[in-house]
This record gives structure tokens, C-alpha cells and sequence, in this order.
């Protein structure tokens, strides 16, 4: 897992839904933690504040109507593009 590299040395902090292959190694001074997600409002009422206290910003590449999805999805299997793809319901 490459992401474990940006990870601080000491002190840094990894959670991870249990099952995934391979898991991950542990690394002195790092806490690993293994979890299972319990679903329901209230943890994605926690969730979405934590989202916002974080000031977390999603890049957007670029918007289409539904009716254009097929377009988008092929584009999007194209691959290099950088931030998410949208389609607009209304």
C-alpha cells in the first residue's frame, strides 16, 4: 500500500475495513487499526462533520447531463482525468 508512505513515522494513524487483501504491514510507531463500519444516521451524521471540519475540497473535471452519461463514461475510461466526473439529474 502506497499510501502508507505518507503516513507520519511516529504518531501517524491507519485505519482499515478488515478484509482487505493484502492487509496492511505494520510499521513501528505506526497504529494500525482494523475496523468494520456500523452503517446508520448518526455515524454518518459524525462522518459529515468530520468532513467539514476538514474543509476537505473535491476537484471536479467536469459536468455532464445525464442524458450525455454514456459520453462521460467513456471518457472516463480513457483514463487521466484528474477529479470527479458529474451528472446532473436536473
Amino acid at each position: 500500500m502506497r499510501c502508507l508512505d505518507a503516513l507520519k513515522k511516529r504518531g501517524g494513524r491507519l485505519a482499515y475495513p478488515n478484509g482487505v487483501e493484502p492487509a496492511p504491514r505494520k510499521r513501528g510507531g505506526v497504529k494500525t487499526t482494523a475496523y468494520d463500519a456500523t452503517p446508520g444516521v448518526s455515524e454518518l451524521r459524525r462522518l459529515n462533520r468530520a468532513v467539514e471540519a476538514a474543509k476537505l475540497e473535491v476537484p471536479i473535471a467536469m459536468s455532464h447531463p445525464l442524458a450525455r452519461a454514456a459520453a462521460a463514461y467513456r471518457r472516463v475510461g480513457k483514463g487521466h482525468v484528474l477529479g470527479k466526473v458529474v451528472l446532473k439529474i436536473r
